[in-house]
């Protein structure tokens, strides 16, 4: 038995050399794949994509820009999120927003811009500063993350009716700070071959408890992460559109859902709704109908109801979904 062992730790050491190899060329060859927070490319709960994809949505003329504020136009809005280079109190900011610029600076603090003026004007969750020709205004940077848009979008809303009232051409997410030169961490300050020796070190030590049997404290239970409720995106957009009263664009977002799910076209779904004896058909013909005889003027009550029905042949769906995989898991 010894033996073995010896020749398995053998071959295990033989082995580093090749390991290490292939870390340090993949290291070397990978950019920074991860997105930094905020970013409309980030679509993770820290990321802005949500309410960069809804804008869109709401044809607005909204755009990602990594050029500095001051290279653009001052009868565009620009958008930047505190951090990185960007220093709001700038020479060259000041004259861009007292030429006449507006910009929406989002932040993790509430402390006030002094240099702008000590009264601004709070609305709501905003403070609103008058510079001159120009305006700033401010608002905390988490309340229009993909995650707290599955939650609230009323900041959202309340941001977008204020840049509503400016007359811009366009709205500029600024990221150019978000996306400067990365500072380097202690880590990337080490030299190479003191990185080789470390990972040569954790190597053998794991390989030493390995082959000892030891452990790293108690065991601890896993436990089984909970569930994220289906088509979080697809309520958070959809809730952003009924603040907005976009209800056409509202009931045609859940509309594609629900093709997607039942898995037919606008045409065919009903036929196969009636083939399975799929419950509320009568409700199924209802959305039918709507959708494909639409009529002039639409009251948003109507709107609402077929929303509402929506949701409920998805859930219909759904559990018809999970009854046909508790079938074929059960036991002949």
């Amino acid at each position: 038995m010894k033996i073995k062992i010896s020749k398995d730790l053998i071959l295990f050491l033989i082995c580093i050399p090749l390991f290490l190899c292939c870390t340090f060329y993949i290291s070397s060859r990978m950019n920074n794949i991860n997105l930094p927070s905020y970013s409309v490319e980030n679509k993770s709960k820290m990321g802005y994509n949500v309410f960069f994809q809804a804008l869109k949505e709401l044809n607005v003329p909204v755009y990602r820009t990594l050029n500095s504020v001051e290279d653009h136009d001052n009868s565009n809005i620009q958008i930047v999120v505190q951090g990185g280079n960007f220093n709001i109190n700038d020479v060259k900011i000041k004259r861009w927003v007292n030429n006449g610029g507006v910009l929406v600076y989002l932040r993790s603090e509430n402390s006030s811009l002094t240099e702008y003026g000590r009264n601004p004007k709070i609305k709501g969750k905003m403070k609103v500063y008058k510079y001159n020709k120009g305006t700033i205004i401010t608002l905390n940077a988490s309340y229009l993350t993909n995650e707290t848009l599955t939650k609230d979008t009323g900041k959202a809303y309340e941001l977008l009716k204020e840049i509503d009232d400016y007359k811009h051409k366009k709205i500029y997410f600024n990221e150019a700070n978000l996306f400067s030169a990365d500072k380097k961490s202690l880590w990337d300050c080490i030299p190479m071959e003191i990185k080789y020796i470390i990972y040569q070190f954790v190597i053998i030590l794991a390989a030493f408890f390995y082959y000892k049997g030891k452990r790293f404290g108690k065991v601890i239970p896993l436990y089984e992460e909970e569930e994220r409720e289906e088509n979080e995106y697809l309520y958070s957009a959809a809730s952003l559109y009924r603040q907005a009263k976009c209800w056409d664009i509202m009931v045609e977002s859940y509309y594609k859902s629900f093709l997607k799910k039942v898995n037919h076209s606008s045409c065919e779904w009903l036929k196969y709704w009636e083939s399975e004896k799929l419950p509320n058909l009568d409700k199924a013909k209802k959305v039918y109908k709507f959708m494909n005889v639409k009529e002039a003027k639409i009251k948003s009550k109507e709107y609402i109801q077929i929303v509402n029905i929506l949701e409920q042949l998805i859930n219909d769906l759904e559990k018809r979904r999970d009854l046909y995989w508790k079938t074929l898991k059960r036991p002949q």
